[in-house]
């Protein structure tokens, strides 16, 4: 894998012109969302109602690097959570369009910048941005992040497969939400002074819906899932 990867979204309000375009580029050495800020606002300051589980050094980091990565949306121009947009993602050699609510297309595009963006507790999910899925269901979600994590311990090392065998490693999945759970917290209470709208707020509040339920959600669903894989008798 050694080509970049682009991925764009193009959000159209039904009620006006007004149409949203970003694109997250991609480099296959770090899977992260560049970004160059000249003059970052004060809520970008790494210790601006700084994450409680953050692990960066001011020293070297002086801004939150999701922070950084959310300014195009705090400052768009004002829309509602449940104004009507046409969504058009656009990656690789396909495109996906949904007609859906402002909150679930800025949701979906947020996502993907949050798992890109360089902060320490989102780096798990950067393999799942890179085969980005734009409005994945819940059933979906949870089949790629447990497929996401048990292939990252597979990688880790033949020690890894063996320990797998006497360990729940659903557990240390269940901490990464909730380690994202208080990033959504916390993030949230950073932009929510500045924001001229609050499709961005509710977009991260739609995220950590599901983010702060995974625990719970993960039980129900893996019973599911187990018996899609049920029907694999290759």
């Amino acid at each position: 894998m050694d080509e970049s990867k682009e991925i764009t979204y193009e959000i159209s309000f039904a009620k006006s012109d007004d149409v949203f375009v970003h694109t997250v580029s991609l480099e296959p050495d770090a899977l992260e969302h560049f970004v160059l800020v000249e003059d970052a606002p004060e809520w970008c300051d790494l210790e601006y109602k700084r994450c409680s589980n953050c692990p960066l050094d001011t020293d070297t980091q002086p801004h939150c690097p999701l922070a950084l990565r959310l300014i195009p949306f705090v400052e768009m121009k004002s829309c509602v959570s449940y104004d009507e947009v046409d969504c058009k993602v656009s990656m690789d050699d396909k495109t996906i369009q949904k007609q859906t609510s402002a909150q679930e297309a800025f949701s979906s595009l947020i996502g993907l910048v949050m798992a890109t963006s360089g902060c320490p507790h989102t780096s798990f999910f950067k393999p799942m941005a890179w085969f980005h899925q734009p409005f994945a269901s819940e059933y979906e979600t949870i089949m790629r992040a447990c497929s996401n994590f048990l292939l990252s311990k597979h990688f880790e090392g033949p020690d890894a497969k063996n320990h797998s065998e006497h360990s729940d490693l659903f557990e240390e999945l269940k901490k990464i939400y909730e380690e994202i759970h208080q990033i959504n917290i916390q993030i949230s209470k950073r932009i929510q002074r500045d924001s001229l709208g609050d499709s961005t707020l509710n977009a991260i509040v739609l995220l950590d819906i599901f983010t702060a339920d995974f625990a719970h959600a993960l039980e129900d669903d893996l019973s599911m899932l187990k018996q899609i894989f049920g029907h694999n008798s290759c």
